[in-house]
């Protein structure tokens, strides 16, 4: 404190004085001589930002997967079908001629002879078709057909989503100037001058 209350002052007064020879040869009563006082430095720590914050969208692409499906390749249909009349052959006895009583002459030993006679009845047999089973119309039902098929289906869509990376940094130490170096007058003890 001594040094920089006096070093001011000093420089005032003491310029002018030195500068002038007609002091020259007195009685020193104190002495000064100028000194450096060095620059004051003190380190301070200090974040610095090595890598600044970034972003980035990352995409997803859609997932697909394959699935079975039912799928109609022929509809259902109804055709008709006939059926023709079923008949039968059946054989029947007939009369053609109904009994009857004649006369006829017969010879019986040599002697023409007037006979009553007795005729039986006269039967033949006859075919005829007989119809067991009338025509009809079937309906017939045909089934609808199908078949499986694979398709390509979406599982997962598409999506995106952002990732953040934060800002880097790193503690650094440097010098920081607290004072800067100054000249002083400072009192100094030589021969010859008293202090």
């Amino acid at each position: 404190m001594r040094r920089s209350f006096w070093s001011a002052p000093l420089a005032l007064i003491l310029g002018p004085i030195l500068a002038t020879s007609a002091f020259a040869g007195g009685k020193a009563i104190s002495c000064y001589q100028q000194a450096t006082v060095p620059a004051v430095y003190k380190t301070v720590q200090q974040q610095v930002l090595v890598q600044p914050a970034t972003s980035r969208v990352v995409k997803k692409p859609a997932v697909y997967g394959y699935q079975k499906r039912k799928v109609l390749v022929q509809p259902e249909s109804v055709s008709y079908r006939t059926t023709p009349a079923v008949f039968q052959t059946r054989q029947s006895r007939v009369q053609v001629q109904p009994a009857s009583i004649g006369w006829e002459y017969r010879m019986i030993k040599g002697v023409k002879t007037l006979c009553k006679v007795k005729h039986p009845a006269v039967y033949k047999s006859v075919s005829r078709q007989v119809m067991i089973q009338p025509a009809s119309r079937v309906a017939v039902r045909q089934p609808a057909v199908y078949s499986t098929v694979k398709e390509k289906v979406v599982v997962q869509p598409a999506s995106s989503y952002v990732v953040k990376n934060p800002a880097v940094y790193k503690t650094v130490s440097r010098k920081v100037l607290v004072q800067p170096a100054r000249t002083i007058w400072q009192p100094v003890k030589i021969r010859g001058c008293k202090y």
